[in-house]
Protein backbone atom coordinates (compact mmCIF):
# COMPACT_ATOMS: atom_id res chain seq x y z
CA UNK A 1 0.00 0.00 0.00
CA UNK A 2 1.35 3.40 -0.99
CA UNK A 3 1.52 5.85 1.91
CA UNK A 4 3.60 8.58 0.27
CA UNK A 5 4.10 9.79 -3.29
CA UNK A 6 7.25 11.76 -4.06
CA UNK A 7 7.13 13.93 -7.18
CA UNK A 8 9.64 15.51 -9.48
CA UNK A 9 8.73 19.14 -10.24
CA UNK A 10 9.74 20.28 -13.74
CA UNK A 11 7.82 18.33 -16.35
CA UNK A 12 5.83 16.42 -13.75
CA UNK A 13 3.89 18.84 -11.54
CA UNK A 14 4.73 22.01 -13.44
CA UNK A 15 5.31 22.94 -17.07
CA UNK A 16 8.27 25.22 -16.44
CA UNK A 17 9.95 24.84 -19.82
CA UNK A 18 9.36 28.31 -21.26
CA UNK A 19 10.51 30.15 -18.15
CA UNK A 20 13.64 28.01 -17.87
CA UNK A 21 14.42 28.56 -21.54
CA UNK A 22 13.87 32.32 -21.42
CA UNK A 23 16.06 32.66 -18.32
CA UNK A 24 18.92 30.66 -19.79
CA UNK A 25 18.69 32.38 -23.17
CA UNK A 26 18.85 35.73 -21.39
CA UNK A 27 22.00 34.67 -19.55
CA UNK A 28 23.62 33.23 -22.68
CA UNK A 29 22.82 36.25 -24.80
CA UNK A 30 24.41 38.57 -22.23
CA UNK A 31 27.69 36.72 -22.82
CA UNK A 32 27.35 36.75 -26.59
CA UNK A 33 26.65 33.02 -26.75
CA UNK A 34 24.10 31.25 -28.94
CA UNK A 35 20.55 30.85 -27.68
CA UNK A 36 18.11 27.99 -28.34
CA UNK A 37 14.44 27.46 -29.20
CA UNK A 38 12.29 26.73 -26.17
CA UNK A 39 11.56 23.18 -27.29
CA UNK A 40 15.28 22.31 -27.31
CA UNK A 41 15.30 22.74 -23.56
CA UNK A 42 13.26 19.55 -23.17
CA UNK A 43 16.55 17.71 -23.56
CA UNK A 44 18.72 20.20 -21.64
CA UNK A 45 16.91 20.40 -18.29
CA UNK A 46 16.59 17.81 -15.56
CA UNK A 47 20.17 17.42 -14.37
CA UNK A 48 20.53 20.61 -12.34
CA UNK A 49 21.53 24.17 -13.13
CA UNK A 50 25.27 23.48 -13.41
CA UNK A 51 24.68 20.88 -16.09
CA UNK A 52 22.21 23.16 -17.88
CA UNK A 53 24.83 25.91 -18.01
CA UNK A 54 27.51 23.52 -19.26
CA UNK A 55 25.33 22.03 -21.99
CA UNK A 56 23.97 25.31 -23.32
CA UNK A 57 27.34 27.08 -23.27
CA UNK A 58 28.72 24.20 -25.37
CA UNK A 59 32.13 25.05 -26.85
CA UNK A 60 32.02 28.45 -25.19
CA UNK A 61 32.19 26.89 -21.74
CA UNK A 62 34.79 28.08 -19.23
CA UNK A 63 34.52 27.82 -15.43
CA UNK A 64 34.60 31.60 -15.00
CA UNK A 65 32.10 32.17 -17.78
CA UNK A 66 29.82 29.49 -16.37
CA UNK A 67 29.75 31.24 -13.00
CA UNK A 68 28.60 34.46 -14.68
CA UNK A 69 25.96 32.68 -16.78
CA UNK A 70 24.65 30.83 -13.73
CA UNK A 71 24.38 34.05 -11.72
CA UNK A 72 22.57 35.83 -14.54
CA UNK A 73 20.21 32.86 -14.96
CA UNK A 74 19.38 32.82 -11.24
CA UNK A 75 18.79 36.57 -11.12
CA UNK A 76 16.48 36.52 -14.15
CA UNK A 77 14.67 33.36 -13.12
CA UNK A 78 14.03 34.75 -9.64
CA UNK A 79 11.92 37.50 -11.21
CA UNK A 80 10.36 35.45 -14.01
CA UNK A 81 9.98 31.86 -12.78
CA UNK A 82 6.20 32.09 -12.88
CA UNK A 83 5.65 34.08 -16.08
CA UNK A 84 4.62 31.11 -18.22
CA UNK A 85 4.82 28.22 -15.75
CA UNK A 86 1.57 26.32 -15.41
CA UNK A 87 0.19 23.27 -13.60
CA UNK A 88 -0.50 20.23 -15.75
CA UNK A 89 -4.11 19.25 -16.36
CA UNK A 90 -5.66 17.24 -13.55
CA UNK A 91 -2.71 17.44 -11.16
CA UNK A 92 -4.43 19.75 -8.64
CA UNK A 93 -7.35 17.31 -8.50
CA UNK A 94 -4.93 14.40 -8.09
CA UNK A 95 -3.22 16.10 -5.15
CA UNK A 96 -6.58 16.82 -3.53
CA UNK A 97 -7.59 13.17 -3.82
CA UNK A 98 -4.31 11.97 -2.33
CA UNK A 99 -4.72 14.38 0.56
CA UNK A 100 -8.30 13.21 1.17
CA UNK A 101 -7.04 9.61 1.19
CA UNK A 102 -4.35 10.39 3.75
CA UNK A 103 -1.50 9.76 1.29
CA UNK A 104 1.41 12.10 1.96
CA UNK A 105 3.09 13.98 -0.88
CA UNK A 106 6.55 15.43 -1.29
CA UNK A 107 8.70 17.00 -4.00
CA UNK A 108 12.37 16.31 -4.70
CA UNK A 109 13.81 18.19 -7.68
CA UNK A 110 17.14 19.11 -9.24
CA UNK A 111 15.90 22.70 -9.54
CA UNK A 112 17.75 25.15 -7.26
CA UNK A 113 16.14 24.79 -3.84
CA UNK A 114 15.05 28.42 -3.53
CA UNK A 115 12.60 28.16 -6.43
CA UNK A 116 10.80 24.92 -5.56
CA UNK A 117 8.47 26.08 -2.74
CA UNK A 118 7.76 29.35 -4.53
CA UNK A 119 6.52 27.63 -7.69
CA UNK A 120 4.53 25.05 -5.75
CA UNK A 121 2.85 27.73 -3.65
CA UNK A 122 1.84 29.58 -6.80
CA UNK A 123 0.47 26.54 -8.62
CA UNK A 124 -0.97 24.53 -5.73
CA UNK A 125 -1.72 27.03 -2.95
CA UNK A 126 -4.25 24.78 -1.22
CA UNK A 127 -2.04 21.69 -1.05
CA UNK A 128 0.44 20.89 1.71
CA UNK A 129 3.54 18.90 0.74
CA UNK A 130 5.58 17.09 3.37
CA UNK A 131 8.82 18.45 1.94
CA UNK A 132 9.72 20.57 -1.07
CA UNK A 133 13.39 19.99 -1.70
CA UNK A 134 15.42 21.26 -4.59
CA UNK A 135 19.14 20.97 -5.20
CA UNK A 136 20.91 21.87 -1.96
CA UNK A 137 24.55 22.41 -1.06
CA UNK A 138 26.17 19.28 0.31
CA UNK A 139 23.54 16.89 -1.06
CA UNK A 140 24.19 15.17 -4.37
CA UNK A 141 21.64 15.81 -7.08
CA UNK A 142 19.50 13.18 -8.75
CA UNK A 143 20.09 10.42 -9.77
CA UNK A 144 22.13 10.02 -6.57
CA UNK A 145 19.52 8.62 -4.13
CA UNK A 146 20.66 10.54 -1.03
CA UNK A 147 17.81 13.05 -0.90
CA UNK A 148 15.12 10.42 -1.44
CA UNK A 149 16.57 8.15 1.24
CA UNK A 150 16.76 11.13 3.60
CA UNK A 151 13.08 11.89 3.02
CA UNK A 152 11.99 8.30 3.74
CA UNK A 153 14.06 8.15 6.92
CA UNK A 154 13.03 11.59 8.19
CA UNK A 155 9.32 11.00 7.62
CA UNK A 156 9.30 7.34 8.64
CA UNK A 157 8.30 5.55 5.44
CA UNK A 158 9.46 2.18 4.22
CA UNK A 159 10.57 1.93 0.61
CA UNK A 160 7.67 -0.39 -0.11
CA UNK A 161 5.25 2.36 0.97
CA UNK A 162 6.60 4.99 -1.41
CA UNK A 163 6.28 5.72 -5.13
CA UNK A 164 8.38 8.22 -7.07
CA UNK A 165 6.80 10.06 -10.01
CA UNK A 166 8.80 11.81 -12.72
CA UNK A 167 9.10 12.50 -16.42
CA UNK A 168 12.68 11.59 -17.38
CA UNK A 169 15.30 8.87 -17.36
CA UNK A 170 17.01 10.72 -14.51
CA UNK A 171 13.89 10.21 -12.39
CA UNK A 172 13.75 6.52 -13.20
CA UNK A 173 17.38 5.95 -12.23
CA UNK A 174 16.96 8.12 -9.12
CA UNK A 175 14.05 6.07 -7.79
CA UNK A 176 15.64 2.73 -8.63
CA UNK A 177 18.91 3.80 -6.99
CA UNK A 178 16.90 4.37 -3.80
CA UNK A 179 15.10 1.03 -4.14
CA UNK A 180 11.71 2.54 -5.05
CA UNK A 181 9.26 1.84 -7.82
CA UNK A 182 8.81 4.73 -10.25
CA UNK A 183 5.92 5.88 -12.37
CA UNK A 184 6.78 7.93 -15.43
CA UNK A 185 4.39 10.57 -16.75
CA UNK A 186 4.22 10.92 -20.51
CA UNK A 187 2.91 14.49 -20.35
CA UNK A 188 6.31 15.86 -19.31
CA UNK A 189 9.37 17.05 -21.18
CA UNK A 190 10.77 13.70 -22.37
CA UNK A 191 7.84 11.45 -23.29
CA UNK A 192 6.95 7.79 -22.87
CA UNK A 193 9.68 6.31 -25.06
CA UNK A 194 12.52 7.63 -22.89
CA UNK A 195 10.75 6.45 -19.75
CA UNK A 196 10.18 3.01 -21.22
CA UNK A 197 13.80 2.68 -22.32
CA UNK A 198 14.98 3.77 -18.87
CA UNK A 199 12.96 0.98 -17.24
CA UNK A 200 10.09 2.84 -15.59
CA UNK A 201 7.91 0.43 -13.61
CA UNK A 202 4.76 2.21 -14.75
CA UNK A 203 3.94 4.90 -17.32
CA UNK A 204 0.74 6.96 -17.30
CA UNK A 205 -0.71 9.49 -19.71
CA UNK A 206 -3.13 11.35 -17.45
CA UNK A 207 -3.33 12.42 -13.81
CA UNK A 208 -6.46 10.39 -13.16
CA UNK A 209 -4.64 7.32 -14.47
CA UNK A 210 -1.86 7.99 -11.97
CA UNK A 211 -4.37 8.18 -9.12
CA UNK A 212 -5.89 4.81 -10.05
CA UNK A 213 -2.41 3.28 -10.20
CA UNK A 214 -1.47 4.60 -6.77
CA UNK A 215 -4.64 3.19 -5.24
CA UNK A 216 -4.20 -0.29 -6.66
CA UNK A 217 -0.52 -0.80 -5.75
CA UNK A 218 -0.34 -3.24 -2.83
Amino acid sequence: MIKTVVFDLDGTLANTLADLAHAMNYALEKQGLRTYPVDDYRHFVGNGIDNLVRVTMADGYTPDGAAVVKADFNAYYADHCKDFTRAYDGVAELLNKLSDDGIATAVISNKPDRFVPEILAALYPEHSFGCTWGQRDGIARKPDPTALCMYLKEYGYDKSEALYVGDSNVDVVFAHNAGLKVCGVSWGFRGAEELREAGADHIVDHADELYKLIKRID
